[in-house]
């Protein structure tokens, strides 16, 4: 009797101990890896915007931009292979360079940073404006397209717009082509579906279609991620398996450089 007694107890001493180990297992906490997060949309005829310099949080942790943000980065631009551009710390992560400037078509940004010793850096060309040869409207599903004189090193998505107001507008692209090997090859882009009231003669002469061209780093990005989250959302708990075009020791993100075309009309 005494021997199925001490056997009990120590069945369960072992299941106390299992216990354990499984709590500690799932822990949020044994569980976070922190990684530095980097982020900048570069656009064409605009003045070179802010770069974010940020860190995740443990999961269960409300974002917070002033818990997130990273103060001490050293940080600058290359412009062209040629020219060096400090970053400055201004708020809330945002380095900017010392004095404004605009960011042109066919420029090429390269960022080098350094945070704690980990050593960062991206690199992004500014896309020429898309060349579209053509738009068109599908009926069913309802959708528009754009073909477009494809430059090499570049990638292409549309959205569809109805100016109301306030506008309606896709919340994403539906697709981002593949970098096309050749000069002037013939790309097609569509957009999401749209929703079935815009194609009514009411909304005449307010529906369009508008392109954007990116560097050709975004393709990967958007195909991997799994949330449909913009490039410039907080990138808030890690980076799971989206591919980012930031280099460095757990670091991720995107710096990116894209150029938009003007809408145009779709009936």
């Amino acid at each position: 009797m005494k021997n199925k007694i001490n056997t009990i107890f120590y069945i369960i001493f072992v299941l106390i101990l299992i216990s354990c180990e499984s709590e500690e297992i799932i822990s949020p906490e044994t569980g976070y890896v922190e990684y530095t997060v980097v982020q900048a949309e570069i656009r064409s005829g605009q003045i070179f915007p802010a770069v974010r310099f940020t860190r995740t949080l443990p999961l269960g942790i409300p974002y917070d931009i002033k818990q997130a943000e990273l103060k001490d980065v050293t940080a600058y631009l290359i412009k062209n292979e040629v020219q060096v551009v400090p970053l400055i710390y201004s708020i809330d992560g945002l380095y900017k360079p010392r004095y404004d400037f605009y960011v042109d078509e066919g420029e090429v940004y390269e960022l080098y940073a350094n945070w704690e010793g980990k050593f960062i850096y991206g690199k992004t060309i500014i896309p020429h404006k898309p060349v579209i040869t053509e738009v068109n409207n599908n009926v069913n599903p309802y959708f528009f397209e754009a073909d477009i004189l494809a430059e090499t090193n570049t990638v292409y998505a549309a959205i569809w717009i109805v100016s109301t107001s306030p506008p309606a507008k896709a919340d994403d692209f539906y697709s981002v082509s593949t970098p096309s090997e050749n000069n002037n090859n013939i790309v097609s882009v569509r957009t999401a579906t749209i929703p079935e009231e815009y194609k009514s003669a009411a909304y005449a002469g307010q529906r369009y279609i508008k392109v954007l061209a990116f560097d050709q780093s975004y393709r990967k990005y958007f195909d991997s991620r799994t949330s449909g989250q913009k490039i410039n959302d907080p990138y808030v708990q890690g980076g799971g398996t989206v591919e980012w075009n930031m280099q460095g020791e757990k670091v991720i993100g995107m710096f990116i450089g894209v150029t938009h075309d003007l809408t145009r009309n779709v009936n």
